[in-house]
């Protein structure tokens, strides 16, 4: 039964590498070659290198060899340091292909979780993403690296036993089946713990970087209800478990390589004691017996690295299940994304404004949001969304934008309806990019510079367009005021300002992007009375240029808008 599972682990770490080298690309496979060349002739290396060996040795019994030593000793010297330098090289190939591919896996990683659609972003975790972006890829590149390696190790233990069945005959030969047997016993006997530290250890590297960014994130909170002791104790108790995982795996690994190393010795000095028992005469054989333990010599650092291997492939799995499965979104993107180009590109205008018409939306669970729902968003004018907390004013302004699709009904920018993905011309694709610009209930700001966060993804720099966007969002006063002023670092999502001097330069960031449409998310609610009132008379100064939409459960802020909506029994009701 164990030697069956064993084959069946092993057949699925031959689909993990099959798998992974599939989704190298064409200069990514010439690496990976190169790699698999040198770690193929690294046993013809260690063969030749152990066939002078014992040629040597094996003539120590003969009369007067050691006239005709020294340039022989010299021979090997010079054999071994050309293996060294041959596996150095070899490592510096298979080190730069591990790192490539983890470099380049990580960066379509990361491409998948900005472009994927918001359903399957909401599904995980900041620590998941983070997990998903690094772990797994590191992982993952580091099992494709490792198999080779341990292919290699094969070949050369094959090497080794055939060298030891034919000088050191029947001794080799029970040597050979002994050695089989310490290696492959254990193993088997440790595969299933493995796999189950791997799904632990994953599980336990997001839950205590979770619990990290809490600390972080929550600071305000955790200092106002005395739960940092509370927090201290989770965080113990979930390190203490990850740690358990991590040292539980280590020993297990370690004490296999130390079985291995002391039992194949072990085992031939029991053979030699009992052939030593036995009144049998060593000198018939005692040239044998030292091409053995040569060999076996330059054999164990091999059955222990080949175990530390073989057992770092299983304990990889679970990272190597989620890349795997992120990595056929990833091409299905990509094909998604070589469709869309074959369409024609057209560039929205926005004459007329936004139209939504009998729209309905449901999400997976079954929750009806919409129902047969419309409403007109006419250029140049400021309408305002109201409702109550939870009753769809996000997830209609994620319809808005493209981010969900619904079940039906369309979502026109002048003659794009952006549902369907076409015009009056026929199928298309159009970025909203170009006329939207977009300030989300979240905020969220980067470490960087007042400068950097309002620029933020623009491709260019205009400190005079910057300082004009932080006046109109009430902010310059205070940032002159800032000891290094634009380049004044705010610290990871503006912990260094307050909560208005947050959105008001989140509100500089959606200023500074070239727009038609401006849609602010309940984007003024940090704001005291009289900001909020100077910044939305700015914002309302726009009209006729610009559009503005108003997300808010506020009546006195929807009240300086000239259209009012209100959400209710899944429609969009016009209350002014």
């Amino acid at each position: 039964m164990k030697m069956q599972q064993l084959r069946q682990e092993q057949n699925k770490s031959r689909k993990m590498f099959w798998s992974l080298a599939g989704l190298l690309d064409k200069k990514e496979k010439k690496e990976l070659h190169l790699c698999i060349v040198f770690s193929v002739l690294s046993p013809l290396v260690d063969w030749g290198s152990m066939v002078a060996l014992v040629l040597v040795f094996g003539r120590l019994s003969e009369p007067g060899i050691f006239r005709g030593l020294f340039g022989q000793v010299v021979f090997l010297g010079i054999i071994f340091l050309i293996k060294g330098l041959y596996v150095l090289l070899r490592k510096k190939i298979s080190n730069n292909l591990l790192k490539n591919l983890a470099h380049i896996w990580s960066v379509k990683i990361y491409e998948l979780y900005s472009k994927e659609e918001l359903p399957e972003h909401n599904q995980r975790s900041v620590m998941q993403q983070v997990t998903g972006v690094r772990t797994d890829t590191e992982v993952s590149a580091d099992i494709l690296v490792t198999f080779i390696n341990r292919f290699s190790r094969v070949i050369t233990f094959g090497g080794y036993f055939l060298i030891i069945a034919y000088e050191a005959h029947w001794i080799g030969v029970l040597v050979c089946l002994f050695a089989m047997a310490v290696v492959m016993l254990p193993s088997m006997y440790c595969l299933r713990r493995i796999q189950q530290y791997s799904e632990r250890k994953r599980k336990g590297d997001i839950k205590t970087a979770s619990l990290v960014t809490t600390s972080y994130g929550a600071y305000k909170e955790i200092k106002m209800d005395s739960r940092a002791d509370h927090l201290l104790e989770k965080y113990k108790r979930i390190s203490m478990e990850h740690v358990q995982v991590q040292k539980e795996f280590a020993f297990m690994t370690e004490r296999l390589g130390v079985i291995s190393q002391s039992l194949i010795p072990a085992g031939i000095f029991f053979m030699l004691a009992a052939i030593l028992a036995a009144g049998i005469d060593m000198s018939y054989f005692w040239a044998d017996i030292i091409i053995c333990i040569t060999i076996l010599i330059q054999l164990f650092p091999n059955v222990v690295l080949f175990i530390v291997e073989s057992n770092r492939i299983q304990f990889g799995k679970k990272n190597y299940e989620v890349f795997y499965g992120n990595m056929k979104r990833y091409f299905q993107l990509k094909e998604k994304e070589e469709r869309e180009q074959q369409l024609r590109r057209k560039q929205i205008t926005f004459r007329k404004g936004v139209r939504m018409e009998n729209l309905t939306f449901r999400y997976p669970n079954g929750k009806e949001i919409f129902r047969d729902a419309s409403v007109e968003i006419p250029a140049g004018h400021s309408v305002a969304i109201i409702g109550s907390s939870g009753i769809g004013k996000t997830t209609f302004l994620d319809l808005l934008m493209g981010l969900l699709t619904p079940q039906s009904g369309h979502i026109w920018y002048d003659d794009f309806d952006l549902t369907a993905g076409r015009d009056a011309e026929g199928p298309c694709r159009a970025d909203l990019g170009s006329v939207v610009s977009y300030i989300p209930q979240s905020i969220y700001l980067n470490g960087d510079t007042i400068r950097s966060n309002v620029v933020f993804m623009a491709e260019e720099e205009n400190e005079e367009r910057i300082i004009s966007c932080l006046k109109r969002a009430r902010i310059w006063e205070d940032v002159k005021e800032m000891a290094d002023g634009l380049d004044t670092l705010i610290g990871e999502n503006g912990t260094a300002l307050s909560g208005g001097q947050r959105q008001r330069i989140a509100l500089a960031r959606a200023l500074y992007k070239e727009f038609e449409l401006l849609i602010m998310d309940e984007a003024t609610a940090a704001l005291d009375m009289e900001t909020e009132r100077e910044v939305m008379k700015d914002i309302h100064q726009m009209e006729g240029d610009k559009t503005i939409l108003l997300v808010t459960h506020h009546l006195n802020l929807a009240g300086g808008c000239e259209f009012v909506y209100k959400i209710e029994d899944k429609k969009l009701v016009k209350i002014r």
